[in-house]
């Protein structure tokens, strides 16, 4: 969060009522995205979607189950390296589809 609190700083990032974090602009995300090496990418949408995952369990996120579930999906080689993910990753998948055919 201290990186979050430095990006609102320098104008980068702003942050709204309950807490939550926003881009300024789209060419500022696209900007900081761009610095992710390539080959970083895959885990880093993994890693994210995991991250907002654990947040989340438990909860009823309405459509944001199908950007969590987009964000892991990206990194699908780490869940096959990973067994102890693969059955609540389908049951993301399983609820994300479901919300999808809402």
């Amino acid at each position: 969060r201290d990186g979050l609190e430095r990006a609102v700083i320098g104008g980068f990032v702003e942050k709204n009522r309950e807490g939550d974090f926003k881009f300024v602009h789209d060419k500022v995300r696209e900007a900081a995205y761009n610095l992710i090496p390539e080959s970083d990418k895959k885990e880093f949408h993994y890693n994210l979607g995991k991250a907002l995952h654990s947040i989340s369990e438990e909860k009823d996120v309405g459509d944001t189950i199908l950007l969590i579930a987009s964000q892991i999906y990206h990194g699908k080689e780490s869940i096959m390296k990973n067994d102890e993910l693969r059955i609540p990753i389908v049951k993301l998948n399983m609820a994300a589809g479901m919300k999808a055919m809402e």
